[in-house]
């Protein structure tokens, strides 16, 4: 049997793009990996507890348009799948990376981001199409992009070790139009990490979909007490933090849910 495999990385959020169509996303060493193998009919099986249904239409869509014929993929990873973190975005990457790889395409990584965008959002698993957190995924940097033109705009550099917190909250992505009325915050948190500021962009934008999305404050303000940045990832209800002290960091927010330190990759994810 013909297979061929590949992964992708999570990520944390800088800045949301559902309030102005402007995001930036960052990579966390937390992964997916897809195994796609040449079979008599398309089938998806998984390790997280969800909906296989449109990732088996992104499945079909991907191997017609390399040409491959039908797929039997197996998603594997260590990446959780509580919102936030990026998990539909590198699932999709890692598959179109795989079926492109046991096709013998080569193919750019910003162009796997932007076909992952148009599926997601034809898939109907983002509002957006998540491009930043596409480009952030697939590329192993971070990215201030405009997900409406699918164009990057500026590499931003941040680099460190993050602790990410999956707090026992319900997630809240339905909020779309309390999301969209912090518009005028999220667009002065573009306009920093327009200027490479992305700690000051990471920094309002959590203040902003925080509140909207009516997460508690307590988690947030632990980790600014300690002199972290970041807060609510995407619509949550996980959140992700920079820090220089992230064990410190991770021992302080492990009473508000599950807890892992990880590293913010500077490089595509590679099997």
């Amino acid at each position: 049997m013909q297979c061929a495999v590949a992964c992708a990385y999570g990520g944390g959020t800088v800045i949301n793009a559902i309030a102005t169509g402007h995001g930036a996303a960052f990579p966390i060493s937390l992964r997916v990996v897809a195994e796609v193998c040449r079979s008599d009919r398309t089938s998806v099986s998984t390790y997280a507890d969800v909906d296989v249904g449109p990732v088996v239409r992104i499945v079909e869509r991907v191997a017609e348009r390399f040409g491959t014929g039908p797929l039997a993929v197996r998603i594997t990873g260590d990446l959780p799948t509580a919102g936030g973190l990026k998990s539909s975005s590198a699932t999709v990457n890692a598959i179109i990376r795989a079926v492109a790889s046991l096709a013998g395409a080569e193919v750019d990584l910003f162009d796997v981001a932007r076909l992952n965008a148009e599926l997601s959002k034809w898939a109907g698993i983002s509002v957006t199409g998540a491009f930043d957190d596409a480009v952030a995924s697939a590329v192993g940097r971070s990215y201030l992009t405009d997900n409406h033109k699918l164009v990057v705009i500026r590499e931003l550099e941040v680099s460190g070790r993050a602790v990410v917190l999956i707090p026992p909250y319900e997630k809240r992505r339905h909020r779309l139009e309390e999301m969209r009325a912090v518009a005028p915050l999220v667009r002065t948190a573009v306009a920093y990490a327009g200027l490479g500021m992305w700690r000051e962009a990471m920094m309002i934008n959590a203040a902003a979909y925080g509140y909207a999305l009516g997460y508690p404050p307590e988690p947030w303000l632990e980790a600014l007490r300690r002199g972290a940045v970041g807060g609510v990832s995407g619509t949550g209800p996980s959140h992700v933090f920079i820090t220089d002290d992230p064990e410190g960091l991770a021992e302080a927010l492990s009473k508000y849910g599950r807890v892992y330190v990880v590293d913010i990759p500077q490089s595509p994810c590679s099997t």
